[in-house]
């Protein structure tokens, strides 16, 4: 190896932290105690933050799920894991969905979630907000499978090599995930059919 040139690749066991608390801010109460179980699409949202890879340097995607649906209907790409980023996905997300008054907003206690900027908007929008227990990623288990079967299943042995090319990466995958992409938590059924028999007339059980 050291006649040819050749050098092993070594891993980097370093990961950015996405969730920093804010001791100056005050979370909101957990009002889904893990009860995941809901049928109706926009009566609940759940949102985080994960990093990826881009160019040699970490990015962080933002990221509004609905649970009713497993359906992403929001979600923003940018340099820094801060309440900018956060709240550019939810505004997507609100744009695209328009969601009626009293939808509970799910996230953990980072500082993204807990500042004046987001709390506004979900104020703004008749959002109640909701926050997992601190430490226990199980409180908002769906959106933390997501964002492993993302990585799992689209950005695992990807190089994006800047950002942009990152973005239309992702939306391509995203739009796939919500359209056909089968889930077993919706019965084995891709989000977007889910949403087509809950509103279905014919659909006696909904």
């Amino acid at each position: 190896m050291h006649q040819h040139g050749i050098k092993a690749q070594i891993k980097s066991k370093y990961k950015p932290h996405t969730t920093k608390a804010d001791p100056r801010e005050q979370a909101f109460e957990n009002r889904l105690d893990q009860n995941f179980d809901t049928k109706e699409p926009n009566t609940v949202w759940l949102a985080d933050i994960t990093y990826v890879r881009v160019g040699g340097k970490w990015c962080y995607l933002a990221a509004v799920l609905d649970l009713a649906r497993r359906k992403l209907v929001g979600w923003a790409l940018g340099t820094r894991p801060n309440a900018e980023l956060a709240a550019k996905a939810l505004k997507m997300a609100i744009l695209r969905e328009k969601p009626p008054k009293s939808l509970i907003h799910h996230s953990d206690r980072g500082s993204q979630y807990t500042s004046k900027l987001y709390k506004d908007l979900l104020k703004e929008n008749n959002m109640i907000g909701s926050m997992s227990r601190k430490g226990n990623p199980y409180d908002n288990a769906p959106m933390e499978s997501f964002f492993s079967r993302f990585k799992v299943e689209h950005v695992k042995k990807r190089f994006f090599a800047t950002i942009e090319q990152a973005a239309a990466s992702f939306q391509k995958w995203f739009e796939y995930y919500n359209t056909r992409r089968r889930h077993s938590a919706l019965g084995g059924i891709s989000p977007l059919m889910y949403e087509i028999r809950r509103y279905s007339p014919f659909n006696l059980s909904a």
